[in-house]
């Protein structure tokens, strides 16, 4: 049997998936305390998630791409939009302060250059630390 820590005071019994919470008399909670008076120790507690931000700011967003090495796909991209549509996009990429996540012009950029969602967040996690 082996545990992981949790980043409350209950642990995981991995053999299950169990949570045990923290609670004297409770019999799971007992049988772990028994484990580590054996000299066990459990497993760290599992890394929190990595959220996807909502929004960026369009300096961070370029800086991701340029990173990415995708800046030039999407400049060329942008470019590449006809009529009064592409007109728009070029605007909104030009003068825009942020760029998000669910933005029209940054889903039809990213679809059109081949990018998956997670690829996508990836690039937003990025830009979060420029």
């Amino acid at each position: 049997m082996t545990y992981q820590r949790t980043d409350t005071d209950a642990v995981i019994r991995l053999a299950d998936g169990a949570t045990i919470p923290a609670a004297p008399g409770n019999a799971d909670w007992d049988a772990y305390l028994d484990w580590r008076a054996a000299g066990n120790s459990p497993e760290p507690a599992a890394p929190a998630p990595s959220l996807v931000p909502v929004s960026v700011s369009m300096r961070q967003a370029r800086l991701a791409l340029l990173q990415a090495g995708l800046l030039g796909q999407v400049s060329t991209a942008i470019a590449a939009l006809p009529g009064i549509e592409g007109d728009a996009a070029r605007i909104e990429w030009e003068f825009s302060p942020t760029v998000a996540r669910d933005w029209p012009l940054a889903l039809a950029i990213t679809t059109a250059i081949g990018l998956s969602g997670s690829q996508v967040d990836e690039l937003f996690r990025l830009a979060a630390t420029l």
